[in-house]
């Protein structure tokens, strides 16, 4: 049978004051008029007799939840598996965790409405919610916006007049693409993480090609392999442009998982990495280092996003006049020896 929640009743009983001071105690209040010894006194026993506040009262003293709420529109199955979402949400709990916030992560799957999002703010069980991949103009988000809740987008290209924080992906796809220029390649292929007219990948492979195009190289159809995020697809079509009659040298995989396959791929077929095809990836994730050989890749920040946007809430839940703020961070290209420019 689980031990009954201690309660500050008792608490009080224990010190022997009222439990008015205690509950003003547990709840910071530094006005309270008290002495040093009895504040002391009351936290000692709150700590001994193994109180826990609970969270719904503690909302109702400050007027507002300690949540903040992380929503995932249709995430991909692998979603936590990637690193994308484990290193914003690092970002996020440690600027929200010393402030004393929690986060609270749903996801929203095959297109569903974002009601979740509606009853989260209006019923005060979230102070404020980070939207990822969410379609807009919709019209719960734009109302509950318009109506002051505090709404953050993240990592989109079309905020719709909303606050948004995220990265430049398309200079980051630009800067690939100029590696690649600088180092003599006119056979370049690429590995998308999904198809070509997803709104989430658009800007960004758009850029690549145009950045290539300004250098005088054209991408045909036959060197775009389409990858899904994880190494298996990079390494499948990896292995489809190595089995061209006239295969790229370099190519551009557009997250570092799939280039990992794409490595993968060379090795087992016998393709030399730099020496006879060049492989750039995208992220720079904890590992990019360690393969062999080490992966040059575009730098996301993705821990800085997730502190930036919490950051960003914050002040939106604080109301502290930011307005609404439209920040990206900035990308950069990390040279290692998968390019044989290391």
């Amino acid at each position: 049978m689980p031990r009954p929640r201690v309660t500050q009743k008792e608490i009080a009983k224990s010190v022997g004051v009222s439990q008015t001071t205690v509950s003003l105690i547990l709840g910071g209040d530094e006005s309270l008029s008290v002495s040093k010894e009895t504040r002391e006194r009351v936290l000692k026993a709150a700590h001994s007799l193994g109180y826990v506040p609970q969270a719904a009262a503690r909302a109702l003293v400050n007027g507002r939840s300690n949540t903040l709420a992380l929503i995932l529109f249709d995430p991909h199955v692998q979603v936590f598996r990637d690193p994308y979402i484990p290193n914003v949400m690092t970002g996020i709990t440690e600027v929200a965790g010393s402030l004393g916030f929690r986060l609270l992560v749903e996801r929203v799957r095959d297109g569903g409405e974002p009601t979740i999002v509606r009853s989260l703010l209006k019923s005060g069980e979230a102070a404020g919610v980070i939207l990822v991949n969410c379609r807009l103009p919709n019209p719960i988000i734009n109302a509950l916006h318009r109506e002051g809740y505090p709404i953050l987008l993240l990592d989109t290209y079309d905020s719709n007049g909303l606050p948004m924080v995220g990265i430049d992906h398309i200079a980051g796809a630009r800067q690939a693409a100029r590696h690649l220029l600088d180092l003599g390649h006119q056979r370049i292929g690429c590995i998308p993480y999904t198809r070509l007219d997803h709104a989430h990948i658009v800007s960004r492979y758009d850029s690549f090609i145009e950045e290539l195009a300004a250098g005088g190289v054209d991408v045909p159809p036959e060197y775009v392999a389409l990858g899904h995020f994880d190494p298996d697809t990079g390494e499948s079509a990896m292995r489809q442009l190595l089995a061209l009659s006239t295969p790229p040298t370099a190519v551009f995989a557009m997250n570092d998982l799939m280039a990992l396959g794409a490595l993968k791929a060379c090795f087992e077929c016998g393709v030399r990495v730099p020496h006879q095809i060049a492989v750039i990836g995208y992220d720079d994730m904890r590992f990019s280092e360690f393969t062999y050989p080490p992966l040059t890749t575009i730098r996301a920040p993705e821990v800085d996003l997730g502190r930036r946007a919490a950051e960003v809430l914050l002040q939106l839940i604080n109301d502290s006049g930011v307005g609404t703020p439209i920040e990206r961070l900035a990308t950069q290209l990390i040279i290692r020896q998968s390019c044989g420019g290391g």
